[in-house]
């Protein structure tokens, strides 16, 4: 998910307790009509929901969390 769609997805929820944004202030926000962005949240659901479906059948494929795993050497005389 890019920037984008997670600022799409911010709006909705903040929408979301009221029954969803108005049609003036997603076209004022985003440029697009309700039905546009509708269409749009639906398909990035969709996108994160078969990634995580990917990621629980295939873990190997997970990114790396950025920091090494610690590797015991030993050969390492420092204890």
């Amino acid at each position: 998910m890019d920037r984008f769609d997670r600022q799409l997805m911010d709006f909705v929820r903040s929408w979301a307790p009221y029954g969803g944004p108005p049609s003036d202030e997603v076209m004022l926000e985003f440029g697009m009509t309700r039905e546009q962005l509708t269409e749009r949240i639906t398909l990035i659901v969709a996108s994160e929901q078969a990634r995580r479906e990917q990621e629980l059948h295939r873990p190997w494929l997970r990114m790396p969390s950025g920091r090494p795993a610690a590797v015991h050497d030993p050969t390492d005389a420092r204890r």
